[in-house]
């Protein structure tokens, strides 16, 4: 994930939780899970790199856009 944020030249914290109770609490149905502003944005595997940065370009535009 970090790989994807340097190469995006975009400026997000990551938090890797560990917690069961938080995670069921956010909805996660598969581990592992990537959530952004409470939304649950990929779950069930890791993403490569590539994956990863299109999973963020979108949730990011879609926050850009209110939707």
């Amino acid at each position: 994930m970090n790989e994807a944020i340097q190469q995006m030249k975009v400026s997000l914290e990551v938090e890797i939780i560990g917690d069961i109770r938080l995670i069921r609490e956010a909805g996660v149905e598969m581990m592992p899970a990537m959530a952004m502003e409470g939304k649950i944005l990929h779950q069930g595997r890791t993403p490569n790199v590539q994956e990863a940065i299109a999973i963020l370009e979108k949730a990011l535009a879609e926050a850009a856009s209110g939707t």
